[in-house]
């Protein structure tokens, strides 16, 4: 690697460390998919009596399957998106993935596959007590263990990384 690298990290994805992700994910994001999932079922009840009122049979019909299929969804599919991810290669083999940090970028690598990442391409930051999480998207994060860094120190790559990601950053207690 390069001459310019400020900061190297070994993270594990082992089941444990990807469980406080989603425990962590969770409480930050549980309740507004929780007030979504809220709202569109309001609506569609809304719809629901509404067609009943009016005597439109199919309609209602259509609505009441409607909101059982969003439900059942709602319900199941985190559940299913929980068991996919713990079952791939990266979590259920304890795989560990390196990260190169450089001025303007960093590299994910994982045995031979190696990802560039810019700074400006983060979604979010949040700094908790024994992980960085690196939010790519709303639901995907890179994992970067505060005990994993071989070149330089957390508390140093809070500071660096809080400075590159100065509005999408936050720290969590």
């Amino acid at each position: 690697m390069s001459n310019n690298m400020l900061f190297k990290n070994h993270t594990k994805y082992s089941k444990k460390n990807y469980n406080l992700f989603i425990q962590f994910h969770n409480g930050k994001f549980g309740l507004i998919y929780d007030l979504y999932t809220i709202t569109i079922v309001i609506l569609l009840l809304y719809c629901f009596i509404t067609t009943i009122k009016k005597k439109m049979i199919l309609l209602s019909i259509l609505f009441f399957i409607a909101i059982c299929i969003f439900i059942i969804y709602r319900i199941f599919q985190p559940l299913y998106s929980y068991k996919k991810q713990t079952k791939s290669k990266t979590i259920s083999k304890e795989n560990e993935i390196v990260l190169y940090f450089y001025e303007r970028f960093f590299k994910v690598r994982e045995k031979k596959n190696i990802a560039r990442v810019r700074y400006w391409q983060l979604h979010k930051v949040y700094e908790t007590n024994e992980f960085f999480y690196l939010y790519l998207t709303k639901k995907n994060a890179i994992l970067v263990d505060k005990k994993g860094f071989s070149l330089g120190y957390s508390d140093e790559f809070s500071n660096f990384i809080k400075n590159k990601a100065k509005f999408k950053y936050k720290i969590e207690e």
